[in-house]
């Protein structure tokens, strides 16, 4: 097994910033000497998995759709 791990997989997104929080961001990302890209997911990953209602949304979407998956396979398994 390797010591260092791949970096995370990442997509490529377009989304607008009001300008103080723009220029907050660029300035945190100076100040922790990295880039505006990486204070950006740091903080939103911080602010979403933080969430408590968030998370049980979440979960409860996943137990919907495992729901409706298992309820598809069970019925074209009769067919």
């Amino acid at each position: 097994m390797s010591i260092i791990n791949k970096p995370p997989e990442t997509v490529k997104r377009e989304y607008e910033l009001q300008e103080p929080v723009a220029v907050a961001v660029e300035n945190y990302a100076s100040f922790i000497e990295s880039t505006p890209d990486h204070v950006v997911n740091s903080a939103l990953k911080m602010v979403l998995w933080r969430d408590a209602d968030f998370r049980r949304w979440r979960r409860q979407q996943q137990e919907t759709a495992e729901k409706k998956e298992g309820a598809a396979q069970s019925k074209a398994a009769r067919a």
